[in-house]
């Protein structure tokens, strides 16, 4: 992959050379540890990194809300030999609340995930769907843009996970903020 097709701050992982999620390095640094190749993933809002996630993990379902990321995520994987996944897709605008449903509507009704990544539109809904979804299981919610200035102030969101244990990744050098800088996080969710 040629890294003029990267977007600021995206990398491609040496290993394997795929996008890896645009998340901050050091959450980037922290996933490197985990073994995830048992793991059923799924992620809201899916993109570049899409096969890279596939490429770690046993499965991965990709819920996306955009022609163009569920388009380029499909074909990243399919060039890759990546069907460890699939990919439901519907084009709604950023913020229609009335047609909400029709986003989550798109998730299996069949599975069961280990770990969720929150990463695209109706954050605050993943959230609590993620929580719903490893009630009585535990699992791990991960989410980009965490508080961060621009992006995603959410006060009922941090309500919703203030009982778990935050981890916070910074990006450091990050400056498009004011005060309230790029983070990625995670919470282990108790069974």
């Amino acid at each position: 992959m040629n890294t003029s097709e990267l977007v600021e701050w995206q990398i491609i992982d040496q290993e394997n050379g795929l996008v890896m999620p645009w998340w901050t390095h050091p959450f980037l640094d922290e996933l490197k540890k985990w073994d995830t190749k048992d793991k059923n993933w799924l992620e809201f809002g899916g993109g570049r990194s899409t096969a890279w996630l596939r490429k770690k993990a046993k499965w991965v379902d990709t819920i996306e809300a955009s022609e163009e990321w569920s388009a380029q995520s499909e074909s990243d994987c399919k060039n890759n030999g990546l069907t460890n996944g699939k990919i439901f897709a519907k084009t709604l605008p950023d913020g229609i609340q009335e047609r909400k449903h029709e986003f989550f509507d798109l998730l299996p009704n069949d599975k069961q995930y280990d770990i969720i990544s929150v990463d695209g539109i109706w954050r605050y809904e993943c959230l609590e769907w993620a929580l719903n979804h490893f009630k009585g299981k535990g699992g791990i919610i991960i989410a980009d843009n965490w508080h961060q200035d621009y992006v995603w102030i959410s006060p009922p969101s941090e309500k919703l996970m203030n009982e778990y244990k935050i981890n916070v990744y910074v990006q450091p050098n990050h400056t498009n903020h004011e005060g309230n800088p790029w983070k990625t996080v995670y919470w282990e969710i108790p069974a």
